[in-house]
């Protein structure tokens, strides 16, 4: 990591211009990897459909938390706003 940050500091003035091409495509064949060693256990392949509806609980009191965040706090600040027009 800190070579990277090396690397990153010293062509800050001249910018390597494929590297996002190179991020996506690292990104892709990490997750391509991910797949193999996922689906190449049987362990987690048993049990799939356990950790699938984990996963799902997980993902609806997320979104149900940031909306309900999201919309205190819009609430909050349009409070504000009404308050400059007065």
């Amino acid at each position: 990591m800190l070579s990277g940050v090396a690397v990153g500091i010293a062509f800050r003035r001249n910018p390597i211009r494929f590297i996002s091409k190179v991020i996506t495509v690292l990104i892709w064949v990490l997750l391509f990897l991910l797949g193999v060693e996922v689906g190449g256990n049987p362990l987690i392949m048993g049990s799939m459909h356990d950790l699938g509806m984990e996963a799902l609980i997980l993902t609806l009191a997320g979104l149900s938390g940031s909306m309900a965040m999201a919309w205190g706090l819009w609430r909050i600040v349009s409070r504000g706003d009404r308050s400059d027009e007065e």
